[in-house]
């Protein structure tokens, strides 16, 4: 009884965030900003807030273990994935399975490393940005209205609705294709041609109903797992750097109504909002340094991915890989362009404490003011991006970069296929 109010309370939760339109008056920052504190918290990872209890924390160890069990699951699907790839490049030499499984293994990879990166290694750094930012977000219903937070919220909300509902059309694609197979090899098809919904390497005969069960429900539980923690992982980042972006903006807003009072206290504003400034400097720089490596892999991932999977759908023209592949496509440009958005949010807001801070009323300060406004525009021109590794700039440039090599790799795939 415990275990189904639980899991009502928690569909609650995550239907009134996506499916309610309205933005509250007043916003609250943990749980509007970071939904994915709820996929996060199926696994026994709560990133944000954790109660200290003695029931809670056997209830976080439960959810550790299956975690822990489910990363070691994918890492046995992502080995048998690589299995096949050597044997089907050795014995078969068939392109088109090959790619199919180059696909996988790049997913499996990028995602396995993402969620240990987070959930491991980097946990306790991300819960301190998040405690900094939350010192420095507008907590009065007042201030929220005059700063405009409802308006990013808003645009984060659409931006998570759309990523969670392009994973799970992925899932729902590629599980509803093998359990047709299934349900007709179970009630007596068995011409019809084993389709799982990974191509994993499998040295058994699946023509047993039983076997093939056992295959069948595993790799739909793992690959429901990658789905959750690909978003979750997802929605932690362009969260975090929203929440920056904002907090840039709110500094650029205050920086731009200095100057209507008296020297003394312009002065001592101004000290306050280079103190913030500085905090967000060193937030970003932190950003920076958690998510470089993984922004790096996810370009490269996302090459390589929409490269194989448009081979996949248009060259061979096989119905399996049509349906199959049809709305990867979608959900990894839509991935990325999120990851490459929120990037260049934040070069924007940055960008935008140098111009507020020339339109204010700096003409009719001190000198001392005067000085301090002119450090700052000179320091906020140069504006805060994040990197794939120092390798490059993750914004809307990079996105449309990713597809046109991807597009180039396509076609000399294709060349090679038809050759």
């Amino acid at each position: 009884m415990k275990l189904n109010e639980k899991l009502r309370n928690l569909i609650t939760q995550i239907k009134s965030y996506y499916v309610n339109d309205q933005v509250r008056m007043f916003v609250l920052f943990i749980d509007d900003f970071f939904p994915s504190e709820k996929l996060f918290g199926l696994f026994g990872y709560p990133l944000l807030n954790q109660r200290n209890d003695v029931a809670e924390q056997k209830v976080q160890n439960r959810k550790r273990n299956f975690f822990g069990v489910s990363v070691i699951i994918l890492m046995v699907i992502t080995i048998l994935l690589a299995v096949n790839f050597v044997v089907i490049i050795l014995q078969r030499g068939n392109l088109l399975e090959a790619a199919e499984c180059c696909a996988f293994i790049s997913s499996f990879i990028f995602n396995l490393l993402k969620a240990l990166f987070l959930c491991y290694w980097k946990r306790d750094t991300i819960k301190k940005i998040i405690d900094r930012l939350d010192q420095n977000f507008p907590h009065s219903s007042r201030e929220q209205l005059k700063f405009g937070i409802h308006k990013y919220l808003r645009v984060l909300k659409n931006f998570f609705r759309i990523c969670t509902a392009n994973y799970v059309l992925v899932w729902f694609n590629y599980a509803t294709l093998s359990l047709t197979t299934f349900c007709l090899r179970l009630f007596g098809f068995e011409s019809i041609k084993v389709i799982l919904l990974l191509p994993t390497y499998t040295p058994l005969s699946l023509n047993h109903s039983w076997l093939y069960s056992i295959f069948f429900f595993t790799q739909d539980w793992t690959f429901l797992i990658l789905v959750l923690i690909c978003a979750a992982t997802d929605l932690v980042f362009c969260g975090l750097v929203c929440l920056t972006a904002m907090e840039f903006d709110v500094l650029a807003q205050k920086v731009s109504q200095l100057g209507s009072t008296d020297d003394e206290n312009a002065e001592n504003s101004l000290c306050k909002i280079i103190d913030g400034y500085n905090e967000l400097i060193d937030i970003a720089n932190q950003l920076e340094e958690i998510f470089s490596p993984i922004l790096l892999v996810n370009v490269f991932a996302s090459i390589i991915l929409l490269c194989v999977c448009v081979f996949l759908m248009f060259t061979p023209l096989d119905i399996v890989l049509i349906v199959k592949f049809f709305s990867t496509i979608p959900a990894l440009v839509i991935q990325f362009f999120s990851i490459c958005y929120y990037g260049e949010l934040l070069q924007t807001s940055s960008l935008r404490v140098a111009d507020k801070a020339y339109n204010c009323n700096w003409y009719g300060q001190s000198l001392k003011f005067r000085k301090i406004i002119l450090l700052t525009i000179l320091r906020a021109q140069k504006p805060k991006v994040l990197t794939g590794w120092k390798f490059m700039d993750v914004g809307l440039p990079t996105f449309y970069w990713v597809l046109q090599t991807a597009q180039s790799y396509y076609s000399i795939l294709s060349g090679l296929y038809k050759n």
